[in-house]
């Protein structure tokens, strides 16, 4: 039997969803996914973006740390990450800050971006970027903006968004996504 850290994201996926009862028809229907990328995401074929991982564990009452680290137990008062750490994401690029910690009103991400251009995406919340290293081309809706080491961008991420690297030198972003609702009361 393999060790819960052998399992991917697909295969975690498939347990939350069917612990909840849902079919894939249902969950598509509820995220804005098709049920054919979900059915790829779940054996393990495609890889999903941070955008739909939000979009698919709304849609399940989750988070993403769920999907990361497949744990649930009692959620530590903090969550402590070491850059010597630097795991290896089941989403290429995308090192999970606080995977463990639950309940949380934001979702914190250490993204490194390819030069490759990526699909647009859009998600529910409020997103903040900060370019850690390198240089990032940005394009919000229509717009494209070029953002160096120590600027940042805050926005509504319904928005359509995506990032990529600009040159070969490597670029590292801290990305953290507000959920929908979160501190409202």
């Amino acid at each position: 039997m393999a060790d819960e850290t052998d399992i991917g994201i697909g295969a975690r996926l498939r347990t939350l969803r069917t612990a909840r009862g849902m079919t894939l028809d249902r969950l598509a229907r509820e995220c804005g996914l098709t049920r054919g990328y979900l059915s790829l995401v779940e054996r393990g074929l495609k890889t999903p973006s941070i955008a739909a991982l939000l979009r698919l564990t709304e849609a399940l009452g989750s988070e993403v740390g769920a999907l990361f680290n497949g744990r649930h137990g009692a959620a530590p008062d903090y969550v402590l990450y070491r850059h010597e750490m630097d795991p290896t994401g089941p989403v290429r690029g995308v090192i999970p800050l606080a995977p463990e910690r639950h309940g949380k009103a934001m979702e914190p991400f250490i993204v490194r971006p390819t030069g490759t251009a990526v699909q647009q995406a859009t998600h529910a919340g409020e997103e903040l970027i900060v370019v850690l290293r390198g240089e990032v081309l940005i394009r919000l809706g229509a717009e494209d903006m070029v953002l160096h080491a120590g600027d940042s961008l805050y926005f509504n991420a319904s928005i359509q968004h995506s990032i990529r690297r600009i040159g070969a030198a490597p670029a590292e972003l801290l990305v953290v996504v507000g959920r929908a609702g979160a501190g409202e009361g």
